[in-house]
């Protein structure tokens, strides 16, 4: 059986090959300048008011007292069943 053996002259262009498939792809700057202007003209967004983040805290506080009260009950009715 005969095997092939790669020159350092092979080596070298699958190495080059595989590198130049491997490059990064960037961007046009053009594209990168015109996404930058539009974002930057974009409106600022308000803050939310802090209501909201009082109902957010609270939504979350009764959620896991309802689950906890949950766990209980059925902890307790199925210790009564047995």
């Amino acid at each position: 059986m005969m095997t092939s053996k790669l020159t350092q002259e092979d080596v070298a262009w699958l190495e080059s090959q595989l590198s130049d498939a491997i490059d990064p792809i960037s961007p046009r700057s053009e594209f990168v300048t015109r996404a930058r202007a539009e974002l930057m003209n974009l409106p600022a967004q308000p803050a939310l008011p802090a209501w909201v983040n009082s109902a957010a805290l609270a939504a979350v506080a009764l959620s896991l007292v309802a689950l906890v009260v949950a766990i209980f009950f059925f902890y307790q009715h199925g210790r009564e069943t047995r």
